[in-house]
């Protein structure tokens, strides 16, 4: 094992610009590492794939419904029918993207619970009156109407097949799925995971290869805090590298803290500590990097700042408009205010689309309805 935080920053990027020059073992070292020469080492890997340009997506979050077939023991998102929990209709998604363009928002993230009609005899009514036979084919009819209305959807709703992908990529810039963690132990009794099928690694894995033979532009990323171990944080970085670099269809890879939700069976246990949110990031800019878009979402951490220092370059969708549905009790910190942030730190924040530019002009991975919209946009 070599010795990383012996070398001179000069020798440090020389050495791990090279993508193969870390392997998991060295990985899982570096994330015990001295924190100073792993934040500096990440941060010069950031700045040399995207300068000193932090990104993020203005998006209108379109909740479709909060109906989820499995329990994740952190999940604050889902909610039974007697609890409220149901779809949101065709009248009110127009008021929301009509809103969501007076603030300037490019983006409609359009968001399911994992197929609610496979438990629910609300889900199969509402759908029926719909004229669908799947939340799928609901979310392909308000992925639609937010291309009618000018906004670009970015479509993630749990696992799904590859003619499900196709018929979405049709009217999605990108799809995504969290891997969330590569450990099976957390699908065992007493793990998060023990009442959430959907959540085996192997099937997310799975749908993250079909779509990167489908060449459609991938979100995915890990959640820290959910009772993995660092050896499976680093498993986790090094399946979505694989993947990444089989078929280049991974857009950008998110490190999400866990932050427990009230009314959850998680809501007293303590998420990750802000340093292990940043070393997991910068270890992440490591093994992926310079170039790979690593994202941390900033109000699940202290500061901007602290993401930004761990070798992050983009905060995630952030809306001016809807809560983070996800992270219901973490409201977003305001636009004006990051960007000042970034400012005071040397960046700037800079909007950006649901596809990152380096796959808006990839050929094969948009279909021609999305590309007519950005052509109509002027990007």
């Amino acid at each position: 094992m070599q010795n990383f935080a012996k070398y001179s920053a000069k020798n440090s990027i020389t050495e791990l610009k090279n993508r193969h020059a870390v392997n998991q073992n060295m990985a899982l070292q570096l994330l015990s590492s001295d924190i100073k020469w792993l934040l500096s080492t990440a941060s010069q890997l950031r700045d040399l794939g995207h300068g000193r340009t932090i990104t993020y997506s203005r998006k209108v979050f379109l909740a479709i419904t909060s109906l989820c077939s499995d329990r994740c023991a952190y999940c604050g998102y889902r909610k039974e029918p007697e609890e409220g929990g149901g779809y949101i209709g065709e009248e009110e998604v127009i008021k929301l993207i009509q809103a969501g363009r007076s603030l300037g928002c490019t983006e409609a993230l359009i968001m399911a619970g994992e197929r609610p009609e496979s438990k629910y005899v609300q889900a199969r009514a509402f759908l029926r009156k719909k004229g669908v036979n799947s939340t799928v084919g609901y979310a392909y009819h308000i992925a639609e109407l937010t291309l009618n209305y000018g906004l670009i959807p970015h479509i993630n709703m749990g696992v799904l097949s590859a003619n499900e992908m196709k018929k979405l990529k049709e009217v999605s810039a990108s799809i995504g799925l969290m891997l969330e963690s590569t450990s099976l132990k957390l699908l065992e009794p007493g793990g998060v995971h023990h009442f959430s099928p959907s959540k085996n690694p192997r099937l997310r894995t799975r749908m993250m290869e079909i779509a990167g033979k489908l060449r459609i532009p991938f979100t995915t990323g890990i959640i820290l805090g959910i009772g993995e171990r660092p050896k499976d944080i680093i498993d986790s970085i090094f399946v979505i590298k694989r993947l990444n670099e089989k078929f280049g269809h991974v857009q950008e890879v998110i490190i999400q803290p866990f932050r427990p939700e009230k009314g959850t069976p998680m809501e007293k246990a303590q998420g990750p500590s802000p340093e292990m949110v940043q070393r997991v990031i910068a270890v992440a800019r490591i093994v992926l990097g310079p170039n790979m878009n690593i994202q941390s979402p900033p109000n699940l951490v202290p500061d901007c700042k602290s993401i930004v220092d761990a070798g992050a370059n983009d905060l995630g969708g952030i809306s001016p408009l809807t809560k983070d549905y996800v992270n219901q009790d973490y409201p977003w910190p305001g636009i004006e205010a990051l960007c000042q942030e970034c400012h005071h730190s040397g960046f700037i924040l800079k909007n950006r689309l649901p596809i990152y530019p380096e796959f808006a002009s990839r050929e094969g991975f948009m279909s021609g309805r999305i590309m007519a919209l950005l052509n109509r946009r002027g990007n």
